[in-house]
């Protein structure tokens, strides 16, 4: 048979009806993956790409009622208002940097909701600014009988050297933890850690957290306060990651309960891969703020992490029987409302942690 006869058969398949089954499957195809990243994420708002260039078009697409009265809202990430428009046409693709003729000043991360008819709709997109990072200052200091490194402050880089390349944007997302004690669902902290968020979120959309192991479990810290469960290592020895590494950054979340944060080798403060730590009490995690980057906040599930910690050890911190993550997932986080802040926020004294030089003979690494 000829490869004509073979495309013949494919497309004109055995009788009328087969042949308009086979032509609404496809057209049903076609609709659906055209529309399923709105309705995955339930967004009203779609960035065409990842990443937008400074001082060039940021182009955006829209999904919303033809008769509805449309604007949009920048909002910082307590959702106080920063920005608004009102939009002209209901679907389509509109451009950021005309709607804001500002927002290539914006230095830290933002929020951009879907307003329709006064009500936000669909997820925020992420508005995360490229710019210069500053840089950890470092300095020895004693805990226990050891000299460690620590983090004592924060360079920012000079005014010739801070340098605005451009945005990633992306839709807000929640990330689902599916374990084997039930799910963990996290809101990412992009407004804290922004790198650190994104490398999580990518880690998560491309499949790296699949049956993977909470190898240590350490239910109580050297104070007797509760202190961390800690996974992210496919290998299950602790040793292992995702073949590259982050770098610090200087986030202002608390370790607290909930709290996730990465974990690192040794006192190499940009060692951080893809091994986390998910805190289990404030007064057991403390001494970690300014030490590890914490960039996310458990939204729904700390029973789980409670069980997860109670699972038995031996004395390195192992699990007996490992509790694993047998999948993650991302799905769309709900819209942000203007003037109301988000439950999970966390008010932060003086809006600011320093970093933390309380002794402890606990640690995080990988």
């Amino acid at each position: 048979m000829n490869k004509r006869m073979r495309w013949a058969e494919f497309l004109n398949p055995v009788g009328g009806v087969g042949r308009r089954r086979f032509w609404f499957g496809l057209f049903v195809a076609v609709v659906f993956r055209m529309v399923w990243p709105c309705v995955a994420t339930g967004a009203g708002l779609a960035p065409v790409r990842l990443y937008y260039q400074v001082n060039q078009p940021m182009s955006i697409r829209i999904e919303a009622s033809d008769s509805a009265a449309l604007e949009l809202v920048v909002l910082d990430r307590a959702n106080t208002e920063t920005a608004r428009a009102k939009i002209e046409g209901a679907n389509g693709e509109i451009d950021l940097a005309k709607v804001f003729a500002d927002i290539f000043s914006i230095r830290e991360v933002r929020y951009v909701q879907l307003m329709e008819d006064g009500e936000a709709k669909g997820a925020a997109l992420v508005l995360q600014p490229l710019v210069t990072r500053p840089t950890p200052v470092l300095q020895y200091s004693t805990r226990g009988n050891t000299k460690v490194l620590q983090v004592v402050s924060w360079e920012e880089p000079g005014a010739d050297e801070k340098v605005m390349s451009g945005f990633r944007v992306y839709l807000e997302p929640l990330v689902v933890l599916h374990t084997t004690e039930g799910d963990i669902v996290l809101i990412m902290r992009p407004d804290e850690a922004p790198n650190t968020s994104w490398n999580f979120i990518d880690l998560v959309e491309n499949g790296f957290f699949t049956h993977i192991p909470f190898h240590r479990v350490v239910a109580l810290a050297g104070n007797g306060e509760p202190f961390v469960i800690q996974a992210g290592d496919p290998s299950g020895t602790g040793a292992g990651g995702c073949a590259y590494n982050i770098d610090l950054e200087p986030t202002k979340l608390p370790h607290d309960l909930g709290v996730i944060s990465m974990a690192r080798q040794g006192y190499d403060v940009n060692s951080a891969s893809s091994q986390f730590f998910i805190c289990l009490s404030r007064a057991g995690t403390q001494f970690l703020d300014g030490q590890y980057t914490s960039f996310g906040q458990t939204v729904k599930g700390i029973d789980v992490i409670q069980a997860i910690a109670a699972t038995p050890v031996d004395r390195n911190d192992r699990p007996t029987t490992m509790r694993y993550i047998e999948t993650a997932e991302l799905i769309g986080a709900a819209p942000r409302v203007p003037g109301t802040a988000p439950e999970w926020i966390k008010p932060v004294e003086g809006d600011a942690v320093e970093a933390s030089t309380t002794k402890s003979n606990e640690n995080v690494d990988r």
